[in-house]
């Protein structure tokens, strides 16, 4: 585990019990960063513990806190502007490209055979680049969904 991922469950730490505790025990023992973290939280929880010794909460918020928080931190579904946006962005980035090659299409000679090797090898590309555009921007709208 990386020491973040550490640093996420240590926060749980008084919670912890069995494996889960000695392996974050094992890991604080060799890294100062995650020990230091653990040492701060354990601060501030004694503090707040000293803080608020005297005052009792009522036996039933920590159930209505509980449910809020899962409320509150529920995954919501992503917006869809930005992969919109993607998405069109992609289009005109193809339409405008469409638009040079078909405005720039008669500007070209076709006098010889090597000419027309070289237009064709330029439209190959364009629409390689508009199938490759179509693929992201509907990897893009894929994304949604996930």
């Amino acid at each position: 585990m990386e020491c973040a991922e550490i640093q996420d469950v240590l926060i749980e730490y008084p919670e912890l019990a069995g494996d889960a505790r000695a392996a974050m025990d094992a890991h604080t023992a060799q890294c100062t960063r995650c020990r230091e973290f653990l040492e701060a939280l354990l601060a501030v929880d004694a503090q707040l513990d000293a803080q608020f010794a005297t005052r009792e909460a009522p036996v039933a918020i920590a159930p209505a806190v509980r449910r809020r928080i899962s409320r509150e931190t529920a995954l919501r579904r992503p917006s869809f502007v930005p992969e919109l946006l993607d998405f069109v962005g992609w289009g005109a980035v193809v339409a405008l490209v469409g638009l040079m090659a078909w405005w720039a299409g008669p500007l070209i000679p076709m006098a010889s055979a090597k000419n027309t090797l070289t237009l064709n090898t330029a439209l190959a590309a364009g629409g390689a680049f508009a199938v490759a555009a179509l693929f992201i921007g509907l990897r893009s709208l894929a994304d949604l969904k996930h």
